[in-house]
């Protein structure tokens, strides 16, 4: 059997279609439907059954996508552990960054990576601490940068710094354009009274606030549940509550003088930026690699003050 015939079979039961499967393979088509009919003519079986919007999986053909898709990623482990037997760090290393950091962190380390690893090819996904821990435990990306881990035994999980957390509150009350009666200040307590807009669990944010207020004897006030950042900033710029979040992740509309933040008195009030990979013995080398990146990029970012009030934890 041919590993690409089987590859291109996959790739045409994920797309339904072998137009999109073509145009993402980068081969033609009548190419590609040769190597499904081998296929068919290896197993005496139709694997699919092409209709006016594509193709269906027949029977026998969802069998083996299952079966295949498990074999193809044994294979890619399989190259990405050869590869890291090499002298020269080199081969793909999947990077997870968090939406706040994502934007100011993907070019260094790429830049980095042409610059002083030519054979590494970092690949970057951008998604929520939910979306970062499925992709650590489900084995699609490498490295990540994630707020308050709740990782297995299996990561190594390296806290880099602590960032407060701060109350985000309208920059002027929306009916006389004055500053609103917010104090300078507030205490883990105050959370019971505040109107607060919240992300839902697993968020990071909304598991440390509830825990906090817990210990505290108190309930949050939570009276709209909001899971887009761009969602929330509306909602609290439009003075329909206030939120939770730490400065890099609102610095352009607290520097604009949209959104107000005022610290909270209670130190316990913060979040921790860890660096997280699998933890094996076998640790490839590119994988160090960027993570020595991903710590220097870090470093700058922070010197520059791109985390209000944030402190590197060894510092602590």
């Amino acid at each position: 059997m041919i590993f690409e015939d089987l590859s291109a079979f996959v790739a045409v039961a994920r797309l339904r279609s072998f137009s999109k499967a073509a145009a993402e393979l980068r081969i033609a088509q009548s190419s590609l439907s040769k190597r499904v009919q081998r296929l068919e003519h290896r197993f005496g079986v139709a694997l699919l059954t092409r209709h006016g919007r594509g193709v269906a999986l027949t029977q026998a053909g969802a069998i083996l996508v299952h079966r295949a898709e498990y074999l193809i990623a044994e294979l890619d482990a399989v190259e990405r552990d050869v590869c890291a037997q090499m002298a020269v760090p080199t081969g793909e290393v999947r990077i997870a960054l968090p939406p706040a950091t994502g934007r100011f962190l993907a070019s260094p380390i790429i830049e980095q990576c042409k610059n002083n690893y030519p054979m590494i090819k970092p690949l970057i996904r951008e998604g929520t601490a939910a979306d970062i821990h499925g992709w650590l435990s489900g084995d699609d990306v490498d490295i990540a940068l994630i707020y308050n881990p709740e990782c297995g035994p299996g990561f190594e999980i390296e806290p880099f710094l602590a960032e407060p957390l701060l109350l985000i509150v309208p920059a002027r009350n929306v009916g006389t354009q004055t500053q609103g009666p917010y104090q300078k200040s507030y205490s883990i307590k105050d959370l019971a009274d505040l109107p607060l807009c919240m992300p839902r669990r697993p968020h990071s944010i909304r598991v440390l606030v509830e825990r906090l207020c817990a210990k505290h004897g108190v309930k949050p006030n939570i009276v709209y549940e909001i899971d887009g950042i761009n969602s929330f900033k509306g909602m609290i710029e439009k003075g329909l509550g206030v939120g939770i979040f730490g400065y890099a992740g609102l610095r352009e509309e607290i520097d604009a003088g949209k959104l107000r933040a005022v610290p909270f008195s209670s130190p316990l009030m913060n979040r921790k930026l860890c660096i997280a990979y699998p933890r094996r013995d076998d640790a490839r080398a590119a994988i160090l690699n960027v993570k020595t990146i991903i710590e220097q990029e870090l470093g700058r970012l922070l010197n520059e003050g791109f985390w209000q009030g944030a402190r590197r934890i060894r510092e602590l």
